[in-house]
């Protein structure tokens, strides 16, 4: 959780529950976005979108003037519900639009939780319009408690940049903690920045944050229906930044330090998770090599579940290198862990240690480098260990 929590001028939050899956806990967020403000939205690619992800696909590419609210769900994920999952969206986003006296097109809905059950809509909308009357500006930490599935804690990154005088907000949270490896996002992400961006610059920023963000974590493989991630410039005029402006460079490094950090938080909290694990890939032909190496690794269960075990066999790490289709020749291959050797010219490395390498693996946070000696380039994933409590948390996901 971020020590200081910047609010954004004109962004107001209001939650509620829906007495639903998870009793009266709440489980639906209002958030009210002001007109002046710019959208970025990039979701899952999933050839299964839930049905909140069409539809706000659809509206993001066609608001109107005027305010925006998100409506955002836990608990029910409106996926793979067929013509029915469609019209009970469009039904609550359309109320809630009648109730504020706007556009349509200007209510973008998320949800997460469980797939091909029928979404309570009148629960629904009953806490989305509760949370209405709940509004502040201030709601940051039950925002990101109200958008939780099996996530174990909120995640939150907050940061002030300082141009000058002037100063710039930027305040987001996550959930996420299973069926991960987006191609771009994580389950859930909103990113708010106290400034005033145009579109393309929004666009461009929210694209390099996914790249190295979003783009380089995993914890199972899996892609879910719902995946979205959503930046917001809340269109502060005292705060409009000129592109190629220093203010707009060193904007968009802390708008991708925030996602960095916020991917990361997910990860720790993956589901059964004990340990971070960062795989390292560098000397790669191609940055295209150098990802399928690290997602390769770094999907390996066999590779996972001995993280989780604190065993030091190198063996899965270099067999998992061996079967990339994208590598030909391990002759130049080193691998390291927490910068001690396991492995040279695609054999044991002879300072390898065992007993080393075993109190190394004990630790919460490890990095395997994978050097392929073939190349220039390079790319990090970060991922989690496979426990026990990963199979038992999925075996029993809808009791």
């Amino acid at each position: 959780m971020a020590k200081e929590i910047h609010s954004i001028q004109g962004i107001e939050f209001g939650s509620a529950s829906s007495n639903t899956r998870y009793g009266e806990r709440e489980d639906s967020l209002v958030v009210t976005i002001p007109s002046e403000a710019k959208l970025s939205g990039k979701f899952t690619s999933n050839q299964l979108k839930a049905a909140p992800v069409l539809e706000a696909m659809h509206n993001l590419s066609s608001l109107e003037k005027g305010r925006k609210v998100l409506l955002i769900n836990a608990g029910n994920a409106n996926a793979a519900n067929g013509p029915k999952g469609i019209k009970d969206v469009k039904k609550y986003c359309r109320e809630v639009a009648s109730d504020l006296d706007i556009d349509q097109k200007n209510v973008i809905p998320f949800s997460t939780g469980v797939i091909g059950e029928a979404l309570p809509v009148s629960s629904y909308l009953k806490a989305f319009r509760k949370a209405l009357t709940k509004l502040t500006p201030k709601g940051w930490n039950k925002a990101a408690e109200a958008i939780l599935t099996t996530d174990t804690k909120p995640k939150i990154v907050s940061k002030e940049v300082k141009v000058g005088k002037a100063s710039y907000l930027i305040t987001g949270f996550a959930k996420g903690s299973g069926m991960i490896r987006p191609d771009f996002a994580t389950l859930l992400s909103f990113v708010f920045v106290d400034a005033k961006l145009n579109q393309s610059a929004l666009n461009k920023i929210h694209n390099q944050a996914l790249k190295v963000s979003f783009e380089a974590i995993t914890v199972d493989g899996d892609t879910s229906p719902n995946d979205s991630s959503l930046l917001v410039a809340n269109g502060n005029n005292k705060k409009m930044v000129k592109a190629g402006s220093l203010a707009e460079k060193k904007i968009t490094l802390a708008i991708i330090e925030t996602f960095k950090e916020l991917a990361e938080l997910l990860v720790k909290d993956a589901e059964g998770a004990s340990k971070l694990i960062k795989v390292q890939v560098s000397k790669a032909k191609n940055l295209e090599q150098a990802k399928s190496v690290g997602f390769t690794v770094a999907e390996s269960p066999l590779v996972k579940t001995a993280m989780f075990g604190s065993d030091a066999n190198w063996g899965r790490i270099l067999s998992a290198i061996g079967r990339d289709n994208t590598v030909e020749d391990l002759s130049g291959l080193q691998i390291k862990l927490n910068g001690l050797p396991l492995v040279k010219k695609g054999y044991k490395d002879p300072k390898y240690s065992e007993k080393a390498a075993s109190k190394a693996m004990k630790k919460r946070e490890i990095t395997i480098e994978i050097i392929l000696g073939s190349g220039k380039h390079e790319f990090e994933v970060i991922t989690s260990d496979l426990s026990e409590d990963y199979v038992l948390i999925n075996s029993d996901y809808r009791s």
